[in-house]
């Protein structure tokens, strides 16, 4: 059986289960990492599984990746479930810990893709920008409401401050991309895909590190485009896309409103999936779900996508 380390992250600590041993702490610092980076070495384990919190897993998983150490961050949801499988219906530091140990020991868990840090400061600048639109669009939806003068003198204001914060930080991202050969050669190489924008290359790059390292299935599924089945004996239900990654599938739904209209190649499938009685949205998630194979077989083959889509549109 495979040696598995469950750690539970907090603000300030680190709970530690490794099997037939008692759950021990570690302060999240510098040095309380490398204390148990040492210790999970020594005991020659092979995967270490710890849940997404938020960001205080960020410099424990960078650690374990400089270290040669695999790591699992999986998502509290499921890891939740799983005890609540269990029987599990407490919540403690320790309890989390074993829980996460033994759900390492039970699946067969992907290793995390650690990013290099020009990919890091593009993923913050990306998602600084959506948080900056976000602010942007809650103030010009107060605007159109009927505000008191004294208010809308200050929502100009702070519109007008987005504007120029989010100009900045696109001029960032692209100065960050033109300093680093690879992220630019990647961009480009999305870019070559119809209906592939700038932000949406950058989204990408930011946000989907696997693509081109799995299968079609997998990337489909990692995105939250996969349709989920829902039968029970004689009874069909229907199929629905649902989790996945909200900020992959957002960029690649602009995406798909734009290309439908401008590519003939992908209106023809989307036309012909309409056609055949399939509502409006579901032909639109069928169109990401081609773009996003036609990206990961982009990134698989490192070659620009060539326009002889007909057989591939005709297998959909």
């Amino acid at each position: 059986m495979k040696q598995t380390a469950g750690i539970d992250v907090g603000k300030q600590f680190l709970d530690v289960s490794i099997h037939d041993q008692p759950v021990k702490r570690y302060t999240n610092d510098v040095r309380g990492q490398r204390t148990l980076i040492t210790r999970l070495q020594r005991d020659n384990i092979d995967l270490v599984v710890c849940e997404a919190t938020g960001g205080y897993e960020r410099e424990l998983v960078k650690a374990l990746h400089e270290r040669g150490t695999p790591v699992h961050v999986a998502h509290p949801n499921k890891v939740r479930a799983y005890a609540q499988a269990l029987g599990y219906l407490a919540k403690t530091d320790r309890l989390d810990a074993e829980v996460l140990r033994e759900y390492g020991e039970h699946f067969q868990l992907p290793v995390h893709i650690e990013q290099d840090e020009v990919s890091v400061q593009l993923r913050l600048l990306v998602r600084r920008r959506q948080q900056l639109v976000r602010m942007r669009s809650d103030e010009k939806n107060r605007l159109e409401h009927g505000q008191e003068s004294i208010q809308r003198e200050s929502i100009k204001r702070h519109i007008d401050w987005l504007d120029t914060e989010i100009a900045e930080i696109e001029s960032a991202y692209r100065r960050h991309i033109d300093e680093a050969e690879d992220l630019s050669k990647r961009s480009q190489l999305y870019q070559s895909v119809r209906g592939i924008g700038e932000l949406t290359a950058l989204t990408l790059l930011s946000e989907l590190p696997e693509l081109g390292q799995v299968s079609g299935a997998s990337i489909t599924s990692l995105v939250g485009l996969a349709p989920w089945s829902h039968d029970s004996g004689k009874h069909r239900g229907y199929r629905a896309i649902r989790g996945g990654r909200a900020h992959i599938r957002k960029a690649l739904y602009m995406s798909a409103l734009s290309v439908i209209r401008y590519d003939s190649g992908i209106k023809t499938f989307y036309l012909r999936l309409r056609r055949r009685g399939k509502p409006g949205k579901v032909a639109l998630v069928a169109v990401m779900r081609k773009q996003l194979l036609m990206l990961n077989a982009v990134a698989k083959r490192g070659t620009p996508w060539v326009e002889n889509q007909a057989k591939l549109l005709e297998a959909a």
